[in-house]
């Protein structure tokens, strides 16, 4: 070895003294060959090739790269997917659990303007994700399964159920999501239309002033694009509120 380079530190050695970090380190240290190839192309996110080093053996963590990579699924249900695997649940499992949350998607999206369906759905979600995190499901497969299929088959009934009602709303107000028909508001606006300001956001015509504040404000919170809501929903009421609000000016 040259004279010069004794004593020097191994530049493919780096030493760790902050406690913040070294958990960190350990666990990409922790992380099969596989995943450490799938953080260096940039496939999982520093982050998660953390949670995935500290919270799965190598075993689970082949598995799990096996599952995503026959999956398929969107970067956004991969922290779902780890913390199943992380409380080893099995396979067929974590399919129906991941069914469940593209189902509450459907829901949440079907029912955006149906603010009493709105709040079933809240409650029933809030217990499913609230379960799934905390790890109070049934942990023998024998009594997961029926579990699981009565937790979707609420998701199911309830998403039916909205959805039927959604479709008589359409056919009452001559709403519908074609592009010629939002064309159609977008250049009529809502003020022209039969539906009234009350009615768009779920209230009765003789609904007090503080009734149709407070519906108002809970349904723009729901609609902000911010919060996963609609942009054209979000102006389109607006529009219908600020318009209600002129006519009631010029009274």
């Amino acid at each position: 070895m040259d004279d010069t380079m004794k004593g020097r530190p191994d530049p493919e050695t780096i030493t760790v003294t902050d406690d913040r970090l070294i958990p960190v380190v350990a666990a990409l240290m922790n992380l099969t060959e596989s995943w450490k190839a799938e953080l260096n192309k940039g496939a999982v996110s520093l982050p998660m090739a953390v949670q995935i080093g500290k919270k799965l053996s190598h075993e689970r963590q082949q598995a799990l790269l096996e599952f995503w990579e026959d999956a398929r699924l969107p970067d956004k249900y991969m922290s779902r997917v780890l913390h199943a695997f992380a409380r080893n649940m099995p396979e067929w499992a974590v399919h129906q659990v991941i069914r469940i949350f593209r189902l509450t998607e459907k829901i949440k999206a079907s029912m955006v303007m149906l603010n009493d369906w709105m709040e079933r759905f809240d409650a029933l979600h809030e217990r499913f994700e609230h379960e799934f995190w905390e790890g109070e499901w049934p942990g023998a497969e024998e009594e997961l399964a029926p579990y699981l299929d009565r937790l979707e088959a609420e998701f199911q009934e309830l998403y039916r159920q909205a959805s039927d009602e959604k479709k008589s709303y359409n056919r009452h107000y001559g709403d519908n999501s074609s592009d010629s028909a939002r064309d159609s508001a977008r250049t009529a606006g809502p003020s022209r239309g039969p539906v009234s300001f009350p009615t768009v956001i779920g209230a009765a015509d003789d609904a007090s002033p503080k009734e149709l504040k407070q519906r108002y404000r809970t349904l723009m919170k729901k609609l902000h694009p911010d919060h996963g809501g609609s942009a054209y929903l979000f102006d389109w009421v607006k529009q219908a509120h600020d318009n209600y609000m002129q006519g009631k000016s010029r009274l």
